[in-house]
């Protein structure tokens, strides 16, 4: 083993110790392996830094490709939902029209529709000049219209009770061979039993009215009126305001009857019309 030193000696200022420095003579000797590696380790780290930076920046540029396509891919369902909103709402239109045009035909409603706004023409409304949230406020509007308007218009059943006789001609129920023309439908049920209203309506009258007996008569909107007769006792006043679905009176068997139950009658603009329609739409 190498024991042998090096002294060096430091010689400072005139006012400074000199001082003395021993060192390993192999120490001496081998600097220059030394040095190579420090250089090997520094290069090293240069080398390592740079590959970090590397996968950093790569990392970064991926993120970044990556956040485009996800930009790219919301940009395409944007234009995909709007291009579904746009036919979902010409179905809608589609729809709207057709239930004006039978309201209209049906004379249930006026061109211009009820508060006096008229209907907006369907190149109107699908014109490429009108976003998809104008045309949602006018179906909104028109929905409530339509509604409002079935309300008027009396659908439904008056009686829970199984129907006992249909419009049109039949035999007379009170015996013989003589026929009859039944200007309504007729429920079986009890006395006593509830009567609805089966639409929106006035109270045109609540006594007693020829062979109906105990009658109620309502005044719908578009010229519509429903008769309920032979009530044991009613539960409006004339001129009262109703509403579909209301308890109005009781069923009975005054008047011209041969027992408890309910006589219904439809009339537009006087003339009775036939029930059926209107008492299962679906």
């Amino acid at each position: 083993m190498d024991t042998k030193k090096v002294t060096i000696i430091v010689v400072g200022s005139d006012d400074e110790e000199i001082r003395s420095i021993e060192l390993s003579s192999a120490l001496v000797k081998n600097y220059k392996k030394y040095l190579v590696y420090a250089g090997s380790a520094f290069t090293l780290a240069v080398i390592l830094f740079f590959c970090v930076f590397a996968y950093s920046l790569k990392v970064s540029l991926d993120k970044h490709s990556l956040s485009s396509e996800l930009l790219q891919a919301n940009s395409r369902l944007q234009n995909y939902d709007s291009l579904q909103l746009h036919q979902k709402l010409n179905k809608i239109d589609n729809n709207l029209t057709m239930i004006d045009s039978y309201l209209q035909n049906r004379g249930i409603i006026e061109t211009d529709h009820a508060g006096g706004e008229p209907s907006m023409k369907k190149d109107e409304l699908i014109s490429s000049s009108n976003t998809n949230i104008e045309k949602i406020d006018y179906f909104e509007k028109q929905s409530v219209v339509f509604y409002n308007t079935l309300r008027d218009i009396p659908i439904g059943f008056p009686s829970t009770g199984p129907r006992s006789s249909d419009y049109g001609y039949r035999r007379n129920p009170f015996g013989g061979l003589s026929g009859e023309f039944h200007p309504g439908v007729d429920f079986n049920s009890e006395t006593g039993d509830p009567v609805y209203a089966t639409g929106d309506g006035i109270i045109n009258r609540c006594d007693v009215y020829n062979g109906y007996g105990n009658a109620i008569i309502i005044d719908h909107k578009s010229g519509y009126q429903t008769l309920f007769g032979h009530l044991s006792k009613v539960n409006v006043v004339q001129g009262q305001k109703v509403s579909a679905g209301d308890l109005i009176g009781y069923i009975g068997s005054t008047g011209r009857s041969t027992g408890s139950h309910l006589h219904y009658e439809i009339r537009q603009n006087g003339d009775d019309i036939s029930p059926e329609p209107f008492l299962k739409v679906f």
